[in-house]
């Protein structure tokens, strides 16, 4: 039997037998509204390969993919499914076209979302070797990423447009900070850095949804980063600090 029927035999009996459900902590509604086959049996095979034994809790759901805390071995960990429906060509091809790390790559509607997760993969490993402060990636399989959960057993860590009570200067600086390592040292830009995307816990930082960033080879890398920037000021500036975003661009990519 080869190893991809095997897996779906397995997977059948989990789900029959009612233990596969219960690792998500979902209901069945929730659960039929999340998973198709494929998604299940890619879920199925991180959960063996890194001994997942349970699906804490939801962290957030979007319109393009799912983010869970999960336990292997009582270590919280993350784990991201990119949805195999809602993940459109035309709203990730122009990340991945352009981006000489995955030119290569044939591009469909359903390998897209493969190439999708892998390049989040990439792209993390790439960010925390420059010292960017980004999740650790742990693996990942088909649509689903494995990474290092940031904040306490009962919550995540909050998106930074949630933070209050915060020294802002100093977040600012560790922003632009990592901005620039990211740049410079990794060869890459974001693409879509915001207060949604930056988390907060114990006074740092951490940069997250990466699957969009390209190198900085990429035609359009400067136009991104420009967002990007004009995204971070325009925070920053309803927080009281004021940027010239013109300024704050090339001292990125100037030096």
């Amino acid at each position: 039997m080869s190893s991809t029927k095997s897996s779906e035999s397995a997977l059948k009996t989990l789900i029959e037998s009612g233990e596969f459900l219960n690792k998500f902590n979902l209901d069945r509604k929730t659960y039929g509204l999340v998973f198709d086959k494929r998604t299940l049996i890619a879920v199925y095979e991180v959960i063996k390969k890194y001994n997942i034994d349970m699906f804490d809790f939801p962290i957030s759901s979007g319109k393009e993919s799912v983010v869970f805390r999960v336990l292997s071995n009582r270590r919280p960990l993350v784990i991201k499914i990119y949805k195999m429906s809602t993940l459109k060509f035309s709203n990730t091809s122009d990340y991945i076209l352009g981006d000489y790390r995955f030119e290569r790559e044939k591009l469909n509607r359903v390998n897209i979302v493969y190439i999708w997760a892998r390049k989040e993969y990439t792209n993390l490993s790439e960010m925390m070797s420059a010292g960017v402060s980004v999740p650790r990636p742990l693996g990942f399989y088909k649509n689903v990423l494995l990474m290092s959960y940031i904040g306490t057993k009962k919550s995540p860590a909050p998106q930074l447009r949630y933070v209050d009570n915060a020294d802002f200067n100093d977040i600012f600086d560790a922003v632009l900070d990592n901005m620039k390592k990211m740049y410079r040292n990794a060869g890459l830009v974001h693409a879509d850095l915001s207060d949604y995307n930056i988390l907060y816990y114990r006074r740092k930082i951490y940069i997250i949804d990466t699957g969009q960033s390209v190198s900085i080879k990429h035609p359009m890398a400067h136009d991104f980063l420009k967002r990007d920037v004009n995204n971070i000021c325009s925070f920053f500036s309803r927080k009281g600090i004021k940027k010239d975003p013109d300024i704050i661009f090339k001292s990125i990519v100037d030096g």
